[in-house]
């Protein structure tokens, strides 16, 4: 457990939107996805060509296809969080099964001048799989949660009336259940906030979060072969994301155990967007193929809906946003936030070398295969259709916190397949992952990827069959305050993938 200090973003004064820095890398920082045969090759699959993955990968790659595909996968995921807050060690996950990829390929092999054949395909791949559970307990002496809300309420100088009712989703229930007080001059102005919690013996902080949902990207894409030498390929990519948290912050007295609050928040994101792949492959030689890929950014619009519920032994119940917007019904409180997201631009630089059987020169006998991804992670832009001066500025600073705490990174990846009989191929791959923050930040995150896998192939039917290990290290945030040090958990977090997948070529 470390501490940092970051710069924060002015919350809106009418209702507290609910986009946090982290919410960029939810949309950008993948580990690899695509089909069995992708995975195992740890996502290498830039400049090779001749599998669904492509779509998502270098749609170029859909040019090696001479005949159509129909294909489906699964994955089974197995999550393991170890959670390291104030010294305090905690481990958490969950298990799920679902549908990785699906979709269709088609080819035409009429040569039309230099082209020898074109191919489309529609699929539906998953990007990202948000099902996860995250717990961690510390005993923690420098600042408390409720802070943020007093914090909150001072930036914006709140009134006590604004204090009162203007932060159905927040401050105003740590307000009204006496946990986050103001400071008042001689003349009873307002001149401060506070919380009403002894953060100098000691507090106990518990926080759990259970996250569902996925990223999922329709493709429709083209992939074209110019003479067996270059091939050209582009894809519509339309993302579909859906994902909800139900989270959940308590304090209680270090020393004796007293309970103090407990906070419980609900919220729930639907995104859609539009983007595009565009790549190509060159081989010099038949025993060589070289790749580049763009991926443009995404352009995603969401709806967010929240809510919220505070429990403080200070005050005779529980009351919740719906209690708040019911109780001051004159003030609007929106109960869905639609904002829009840019993702970053990545680009991919690949090569694949195939060898020959040494016994049989004329015998092809496998290949080894890299890509280097450059990403640029602090191109994460967020804006808003509302033209109100609140919101505008709220999307302007979340906007330059992440310009400032994320930066550009370069991912590694390398695979390689072998062929051990007519039938039978045996794959392994591993790929890095580069940390997405600034360097000054001083935080250490990362994916570290091995896999392994096998293929078999009999006539016009094949099945792909992989076992993917993820390594996460990353920093985990409660809660972030701007006069004092943020405290984040240490985080570990391993994904143990099974993925098989099952395809069936056709003229």
């Amino acid at each position: 457990m470390r501490k940092i200090i970051f710069s924060l973003l002015m919350i809106s004064s009418i209702a507290v939107l609910a986009q946090d820095p982290e919410d960029a890398l939810r949309l950008s920082w993948f580990r690899p996805n695509g089909t069995p045969r992708s995975n195992a090759l740890g996502g290498a699959m830039g400049s090779l060509g001749g599998d669904l993955s492509a779509v998502g990968i270098n749609p170029a790659g859909l040019g090696f296809y001479k005949n159509g595909e129909f294909y489906i996968g699964t994955q089974y995921s197995s999550k393991t969080n170890n959670i390291n807050y104030f010294g305090n060690p905690r481990t958490s996950g969950v298990n799920k099964s679902s549908l990785g990829t699906l979709g269709m390929v088609f080819t035409d092999d009429r040569k039309k001048g230099n082209w020898k054949s074109t191919t489309f395909s529609i699929a539906l791949t998953k990007v990202a799989d948000y099902n996860n559970s995250i717990s961690y307990r510390g005993n923690n002496n420098q600042s408390s949660f409720l802070e943020k809300f007093a914090d909150q309420l001072y930036y914006d100088g709140a009134s006590i009336n604004q204090a009162n009712q203007n932060y159905i989703y927040g401050s105003s229930l740590a307000y009204q259940s006496k946990l986050v007080l103001p400071k008042l001059n001689a003349n009873g102005d307002v001149i401060d906030y506070y919380a009403a919690v002894p953060v100098s013996g000691g507090l106990t902080q518990f926080y759990d979060a259970t996250t569902t949902g996925s990223y999922n990207e329709l493709s429709f894409a083209w992939g074209g072969n110019m003479e067996d030498k270059l091939y050209l390929g582009a894809s519509i990519v339309m993302p579909m994301i859906n994902y909800s948290k139900s989270m959940s912050m308590a304090e209680s007295v270090s020393s004796s155990n007293a309970a103090l609050f407990d906070f419980n928040e609900n919220y729930n994101s639907k995104g859609f967007g539009l983007g595009a792949k565009l790549g190509l492959i060159y081989k010099p030689a038949s025993f060589l193929r070289l790749g580049f890929t763009v991926h443009t950014p995404q352009i995603i619009s969401f709806n967010d809906a929240t809510n919220a519920t505070m429990y403080s032994n200070t005050f005779a119940g529980g009351i919740s946003s719906a209690d708040l917007a019911n109780n001051y019904s004159t003030n609007y409180y929106p109960s869905n936030f639609n904002y829009n997201v840019i993702t970053p631009l990545k680009t991919i630089f690949s090569g694949s070398y195939f060898f020959a059987n040494p016994k049989k020169p004329t015998e092809p006998l496998g290949f080894i295969s890299a890509d280097v991804e450059w990403i640029n992670y602090a191109g994460t832009k967020y804006s808003s259709l509302d033209d109100s001066k609140s919101v505008i500025d709220y999307y302007d600073d979340l906007n330059t916190v992440i310009k400032r705490n994320y930066t550009n990174a370069i991912n590694f990846k390398v695979g390689s397949e072998v062929r051990l009989s007519q039938h039978w191929m045996v794959r392994a791959g591993t790929a890095y992952y580069g940390s997405p923050y600034n360097k000054n930040q001083n935080l250490k995150a990362s994916h570290f990827v091995l896999s392994g896998g096998i293929g078999y192939r009999i006539g016009n039917r094949f099945i792909d069959i992989t076992i993917m290990n993820v390594q996460t290290k990353d920093a985990l945030f409660p809660y972030r305050l701007i006069d004092k040090n943020n405290y984040y958990a240490d985080a570990k977090l391993n994904n143990l993938i099974f993925n098989i997948g099952y395809g069936i070529k056709f003229n």
